[in-house]
């Protein structure tokens, strides 16, 4: 959740117009900056799975059929209301944005299903989309029309309404497939977690390492697994970059091995320190984060785009463009001339803006244990 506020500083903040992935015009450091902000979405996806498969100790089938179709229309309408208010700062809805929220919402809604299945049909199910959605790349909207904008919501990344392209405009930017197959897999390790910590870990270790393995076999092969092939560069570092650049929007094979294998391997680090007391001060600080996800979700947001508008005010630009509907290429699209800052101004202010919420989501984690307002449980 903390590295994750780092994308979006980077997003409102950098003075860099191109791709930071292109191995050929990027530096390693922007680079790094934004290939690492790539485990967040997959990591949230999958740890909602787990999430899952715990409440289901706690509660009965019909209480948590109930809850995850609550639970993911909430979000679902919330990336349409709350997080599009603040991104945008404006009541207007002429372009709408799917993004993650979207994507871990019906996800949900769909998992109020797939819990009566189990876990061998969810960690089996899981599995083959990841594996097998990739094989599908070349099939476009065009291609199965009527049915293109189901098509679109799934696994083609764009625009989905047609022309004439008049409001209101959804963007899909997270296609649904294969977050759903990520959330089920997800779900399947919740039986992971309530072994003993030695098992866990051995099992995080193996399964991050095999992850690892199979990505690197099927990315030198260019074979399968990702729409972009790697190609050699006229450095040794950026063919890395090349062959580390893998597709997120919709995740692929190799996107979801790479970053769940990097993942599982980081939490058998973190259980390893933690057993010895190594991480204790860091946790609990990062906790007060984790207790409020979507409260810090929106709160990170509203600090970064306000940060914003205040240096545009303070550097003299056009500081009420921020409060204008964000164009279709993005967040740069036509923003005032000569605003943005470099990296290291953007990691500082990625530091300021975590440390900023802390204050406020320690208090919104006492109000939410207290329980005197069922509607705080949403945030």
């Amino acid at each position: 959740m903390a590295i994750m506020a780092l994308d979006h500083t980077r997003d409102f903040f950098t003075n860099y117009a191109g791709n930071p992935l292109d191995p050929k015009q990027t530096t390693l450091a922007l680079y790094l900056t934004r290939w690492v902000t790539h485990l967040c979405a997959p990591v949230f996806v999958f740890l909602a799975g787990t999430s899952i498969f715990l409440q289901q100790q706690k509660k009965d089938m019909r209480e948590l059929t109930a809850l995850l179709l609550t639970r993911g229309l909430w979000l679902i309408a919330a990336e349409l209301t709350l997080v599009h208010l603040i991104f945008n700062f404006h009541w207007q809805w002429n372009v709408q944005l799917l993004e993650v929220i979207w994507a871990i919402g019906a996800s949900m809604t769909l998992m109020a299903l797939f819990v009566h299945l189990g876990v061998r049909a969810n960690l089996l199910f899981g599995a083959v989309l990841i594996a097998g959605h990739n094989a599908f790349d070349r099939l476009m909207p065009k291609d199965i029309a009527p049915l293109d904008w189901l098509w679109q919501l799934l696994h083609v990344p764009g625009l989905l309404t047609g022309p004439p392209k008049a409001p209101p405009i959804v963007v899909v930017a997270y296609p649904l497939l294969p977050w759903i197959g990520v959330m089920a897999i997800g779900y399947a390790f919740g039986s992971v977690v309530l072994k003993a910590r030695k098992e866990r870990i051995f099992f995080q270790v193996r399964a991050g390492l095999t992850m690892i393995g199979v990505f690197v076999l099927l990315r030198w092969s260019n074979l399968y697994g990702d729409p972009f092939p790697w190609a050699a560069q006229a450095e040794w570092w950026r063919t890395l970059l090349s062959f580390l650049n893998v597709q997120k929007y919709p995740p692929s094979l190799l996107f979801v091995l790479a970053t769940l294998g990097l993942a599982s391997l980081i939490m058998a680090g973190i259980e390893l320190a933690d057993e010895r007391g190594l991480v204790k001060q860091v946790r609990r600080v990062l906790e007060v984060y984790g207790r409020v996800p979507f409260f810090y979700f929106l709160l990170h947001l509203a600090v970064i785009h306000l940060l914003a508008v205040l240096l545009a005010i303070g550097a003299g630009s056009d500081w009420r463009w921020w409060f204008r509907e964000f164009p279709k290429g993005g967040v740069l699209a036509g923003r005032p001339p000569g605003f943005g800052v470099g990296l290291v101004p953007i990691w500082c202010i990625w530091i300021f803006v975590v440390a900023c919420c802390y204050p406020a989501c320690k208090w919104y984690g006492r109000m939410r244990a207290q329980g005197r307002n069922r509607l705080l449980s949403y945030l």
